[in-house]
């Protein structure tokens, strides 16, 4: 394919200026790029992937977009005069880019409605870019009905006078911005011989807007939606379970679907970033399920049928963002064999996330006995198999746990009511630090299971309790690692639906 001739000036001034700044159409189309080979497994198959960089635009996330055309359409409508406050259900993007956008608008004020298990590094970005926080406690597996939801509280209050709601979630003006500006440039920048269209399934605009238009002009495209696995953090995406809150008929532009958990999520990105790309978590997410997708036709043996008629498979994913937001998740994520070894790390003044120890932990020998596979964790957990326990969890009758055996899960509360193992205890990492001597008397002859989302932070605790006489285990990959293996575990119900 041709590279296409960008604009060239790309000076903005007048009244305007930032207005159009922000116009994808007042700028050069955002990059399509093709992945190096040694990240294309399926270069020798005749499959080309190319990543749609849209990290690269003036707010550097994809949620500008929809943003930016929700208040376009709205005002075009009349639904912004005397507009003065905005309200979004949002903690991330979608409402970072409002609260930019709309002061162009004039719109000084932007309220966010943000999930009470939001990150702290994520409010401190809101507010750093002046949006107003109110913190709401999510239900359990919630839904848009429901009136203790975020979604739910915004629509009230962006009803009262003054006050607007743009609805990312049911807005039509969300999925048409991919329509008009992510497809068609896409459509464009392959000349029209792309096959294959690749999108996380978030608030679902990308895949909806983006891939409906691509498949009304080529209705052969296969296009493949991105969900996460469950209990496996991924910013910006959602569960199979957690998209039943989105109005737009999604379904219907998507011909597959595949699940991608956390760990590859930010591997990939990380092998993005490592050459070149630099982009997100979300960004990986897309590329592994893209991936998915391809092996699956290899081994069944139908990726002729994805071919153009050049006889190449022009992949397209999509990249929503940069990993600069989520940096701290990488190192909680992955462990210390993804990143380079800091020389004389101990003369570091400055090192707030490290735990207060002489020897950094990534620098000390780990015994190897105390990690133990999710496997072993059960059956050192459970007399039954996972068949019985399964069983009996869905007929909500108690599941015995080996005697002597304590299972300690240190996540938050209500990361442990939206699931955990049966016979478990929620108990906070830092009680456990704090209390040592205490659960040294009170765990004596008895083995801990330690969980955490990812094993990483309960591999210290494990470290601690051990240097205090207790039979303690992490469990390696942690609850995510649990999950991705289908092992029992508890959920209520209005998640089993």
């Amino acid at each position: 394919m041709r590279s296409m001739q960008a604009k060239t000036t790309n000076v903005f001034s007048g009244t305007n200026a930032v207005k159009d700044f922000l116009n994808p159409d007042k700028n050069p189309y955002i990059p399509l790029v093709e992945i190096p080979e040694s990240l294309n497994p399926f270069a020798k198959d005749g499959v080309r992937v190319f990543a749609k960089l849209m990290q690269m635009v003036p707010l550097m996330n994809v949620k500008s977009l929809p943003a930016l055309n929700m208040l376009l359409e709205a005002e075009a409508e009349g639904k912004l005069k005397d507009v003065k406050s905005l309200i979004e259900n949002s903690s991330g993007n979608t409402v970072f880019s409002l609260a930019m956008i709309a002061r162009l608008f004039g719109i000084e004020r932007t309220k966010a409605i943000v999930s009470h298990e939001v990150t702290w590094g994520k409010l401190q970005l809101l507010r750093l870019f002046g949006t107003e926080i109110l913190v709401n406690e999510e239900p359990i597996c919630p839904d848009p009905g429901d009136k203790t939801s975020g979604i739910y509280k915004a629509k009230r209050i962006g009803a009262r006078k003054g006050w607007f709601n743009p609805g990312q979630y049911e807005n039509e003006a969300n999925p048409r911005a991919h329509e008009k500006w992510t497809g068609k440039q896409v459509w464009e920048q392959t000349e029209g011989k792309i096959t294959v269209f690749c999108a996380g399934l978030g608030t679902t605009g990308t895949v909806f807007g983006a891939g409906g238009y691509l498949k009304k002009k080529f209705p052969g495209l296969a296009t493949v939606g991105v969900a996460r696995l469950p209990n496996n953090p991924v910013p910006g995406v959602r569960t199979p379970n957690l998209l039943r809150e989105i109005a737009f008929d999604w379904k219907s532009a998507t011909d597959f679907t595949e699940e991608i958990g956390t760990k590859e999520s930010f591997e990939k990105s990380l092998e993005l970033c490592r050459a070149g790309l630099v982009a997100g978590p979300s960004s990986g997410f897309a590329l592994a399920g893209l991936l998915n997708f391809l092996s699956k036709q290899k081994g069944a043996g139908t990726l002729d049928a994805l071919r153009n008629a050049d006889g190449e498979i022009v992949s397209v994913f999509i990249c929503p963002d940069s990993p600069l937001p989520y940096l701290n998740e990488y190192f909680e994520y992955l462990d210390a064999s993804h990143f380079p070894k800091i020389e004389n790390e101990n003369l570091l003044i400055n090192k707030p996330d490290a735990p207060k120890q002489k020897t950094p932990i990534n620098e000390r020998p780990l015994n190897s006995a105390f990690e133990i596979e999710p496997e072993e964790a059960y059956e050192m957990i459970y007399p039954i198999s996972a068949q019985k326990t399964w069983r009996l969890l869905i007929k909500d009758k108690k599941v015995p746990v080996r005697t002597g055996v304590e299972i300690i899960d240190i996540r938050s509360r209500g990361e442990y009511l939206h699931f955990h193992l049966p016979g478990s205890k929620q108990m906070e990492s830092y009680k456990i630090m704090e209390g040592l001597p205490k659960f040294a008397r009170a765990w004596k002859d008895r083995k801990i299971a330690l969980f955490c989302p990812m094993g990483v932070r309960t591999k210290i605790i494990a470290e601690a309790l051990r240097k205090k006489g207790i039979e303690a285990y992490n469990v390696r990959g942690g609850l995510t690692e649990w999950s991705a293996k289908n092992l029992p575990r508890w959920r209520p119900d209005i998640c089993k639906v």
